[in-house]
């Protein structure tokens, strides 16, 4: 089987706001497609509700033989293919483990102001649960420190809130 007969994910561009229905059309389609989605409180004048809303809107993943292209592009909503220096880019599958294991989590937590203290732009690497040994870096947020997971291949990111318990400050090698 040759590199081009195996299935690879790749980020898709997609028109504004129709990430679940993109989702769905590849879907019956046969092809494999992923839309990140997190619950939010959204707060009407008459109601709360929780909803699910895509984590970055704009895209959808698909896991695809890249033969399978033209079905993809021929989808209503999909705009084009993510591409990184001019070449259709591929998102390695640790980077889509990594964000679909953020997502089925569902990690907002409060940071932790414990003694441990990182600063903005230390690399770090998570030492404890279901994302253990997912390296990133701290950033500032509206509500504090949160972890930020880099998708390289898209040059996209992702903030969590994680507790600083299970973080370790990645030594940098001299």
């Amino acid at each position: 089987m040759t590199d081009t007969a195996q299935n690879k994910w790749y980020a898709i561009y997609v028109a504004s706001r129709s990430e679940k229905k993109v989702t769905e059309l590849l879907a019956e389609k046969g092809l494999t497609a992923y839309v990140p989605l997190v619950k939010t409180l959204r707060i009407w004048s008459d109601r709360k509700k929780m909803v699910e809303l895509p984590l970055m809107n704009g895209y959808v993943f698909v896991n695809i033989n890249i033969l399978h292209k033209d079905k993809v592009m021929q989808t209503r909503g999909v705009v084009n293919f993510v591409r990184s220096e001019g070449k259709i880019a591929v998102i390695r599958d640790v980077e889509m483990t990594r964000l679909k294991q953020i997502v089925e989590l569902g990690y907002d937590i409060e940071s932790n102001r414990s003694a441990n203290s990182y600063n903005e732009g230390d690399k770090i690497k998570i030492i404890a649960g279901p994302l253990k040994g997912i390296e990133g870096y701290i950033v500032y947020g509206d509500s504090g420190k949160n972890f930020e997971i880099v998708l390289e291949s898209i040059h996209q990111s992702v903030r969590v809130k994680l507790p600083e318990e299970i973080l370790s400050l990645v030594k940098h090698k001299q």
